[in-house]
């Protein structure tokens, strides 16, 4: 067994290559580059989910909550008591792709509290353009029926469960009425 002593004062055992000394230049540099690009590419996707004020000017009006009920119940021909409305667009959008598995875990949640989710289109709605002009959306009715969340999924860039808006408010009556959220940013699809 030969000493340690003795094999790091072989004359191979240290010796550094130009390649070897260019990659690891180059890779911290490449990956630094890669980090600092992302997050400038991140924050010019963020965009507010109400950029034309629709949204704010429709839930500041009287009647907000029945004129929402109103158009959705109509579109789905049904009752909007325990029900959790999807508001998605049919335009292929970037932020409506990432946002698929917040999506899929905010439906679980509303299946195992014991609602029921309903899938719209924002397009085949008429009237809902009119409010909200930013997908993906939600729309969370409590069991009488009444509104008590209308708004985005969550805020930030990649619409993920960990900053989601809309959990707390699947199961809950909001005595005030209903929360939305005006000031949301993250990835939205335009309408």
């Amino acid at each position: 067994m030969r000493c340690l002593a003795c094999i790091m004062n072989s004359p191979n055992s240290m010796k550094i290559t130009k390649k070897t000394l260019l990659f690891a230049i180059i890779t911290p540099c490449w990956v630094i580059i890669a980090v600092v690009g992302l997050f400038f590419a991140s924050k010019n996707a963020e965009t507010l989910f109400d950029p034309t004020d629709a949204l704010y000017l429709a839930a500041n009006t009287p009647g907000f909550s029945l004129r929402v009920n109103s158009i959705l119940s109509t579109a789905l021909n049904a009752s909007l008591s325990n029900v959790v409305v999807h508001i998605s667009s049919k335009k292929n959008c970037l932020c409506q792709f990432n946002a698929k598995r917040h999506i899929s875990s905010v439906k679980k949640a509303v299946t195992d509290i014991g609602k029921q989710n309903a899938n719209v289109f924002i397009e085949e709605v008429a009237g809902l353009s009119d409010i909200v002009t930013s997908t993906p959306a939600i729309a969370v009715f409590d069991y009488e029926g009444e509104l008590s969340y209308f708004g985005p999924y969550s805020t930030g860039i990649g619409c993920l469960s960990g900053n989601g808006s809309v959990e707390p408010f699947l199961d809950i009556k909001s005595p005030l009425g209903a929360i939305v959220p005006l000031e949301s940013s993250g990835c939205y699809c335009a309408i």
